[in-house]
Formats: C-alpha cells, structure tokens, sequence
C-alpha cells in the first residue's frame, strides 16, 4: 500500500480506531460529518475524571446536560449494550438495545438510573419516525 498508494475502500488498520466511540466521533467531525451533542464518561481513566450528576430526567457528564430522552453507549464499539433513557413524564425507563437474537433487538426496563460502572458516550437522543439508523 505504502509502496503504490492505491486508493483503498477497505482499510484494515482503520477499523481498529473505529473499536472506540471517541474515535468514531472524532473522525466524523475531522470530515465534516455533523454529530449529536455528546459527552465521554470515562471511569477507566485515572488522571481525567469526569463529573456525572444524574436527576430524574438528566444527567450531567463533564458540564454538558443530557435531558431525557438520552442515548447511553459503552465506548469500546465491540459493545452491543446501548441503552436509551426515557423521562419521567413518559412513564421513565430504558430500552436496551443488544446485538439481534432471534426476533429481538431490544427490550424495555423500569430502571432509569444510567450504569455506575464501566465508560460511557452520553448523547442526545435523535428521533427518527422509526427509520432503523445504525
């Protein structure tokens, strides 16, 4: 590749940055591609902790509010668990998203506290008139 410069469809090293969310976020916006308001919860990381503080219908993470709705993503891509968070006024909740198994891809949960372990990408939810968008 390096010796020829041929244009490449497929970059194999590429897909290795696109395993972290941050990355695919970065990269989007590198190239102009328009992105929702989002914040990065990092737990893992000792030197840069990041602020949350969650209420009935928001959360907080590093000064920027989510109001529920709210879209919840682990950053390793290889993740499947996504989580959406409803408000209070909607009846709260969450629907978690997972990989498909059988006729499935998601289900609903009373529970409407975000996770307190692991690092997450909190960002607006975009309705979407029920276009399946991945």
């Amino acid at each position: 590749v390096n010796l020829r410069h041929p244009f490449v469809i497929n970059d194999l090293e590429m897909q290795y940055s696109l395993m972290d969310r941050r990355n695919v976020f970065k990269i989007l916006s590198q190239h102009g591609v328009e992105v929702p308001k989002y914040a990065v919860l990092d737990r893992e990381s000792s030197t840069n902790v990041t602020p949350l503080v969650e209420t009935v219908d928001s959360v907080e993470v590093g000064g920027v509010v989510f109001h529920k709705p709210f879209v919840e993503k682990p950053i390793s891509a290889e993740d499947h668990k996504v989580y959406v968070y409803f408000p209070s006024s909607y009846g709260g909740g969450s629907q978690k998203l997972f990989r498909k198994v059988k006729d499935r891809s998601s289900e609903y949960y009373k529970e409407s506290n975000v996770r307190s372990t692991g690092s997450y990408i909190y960002e607006e939810f975009m309705p979407t008139d029920g276009i399946d968008v991945k």
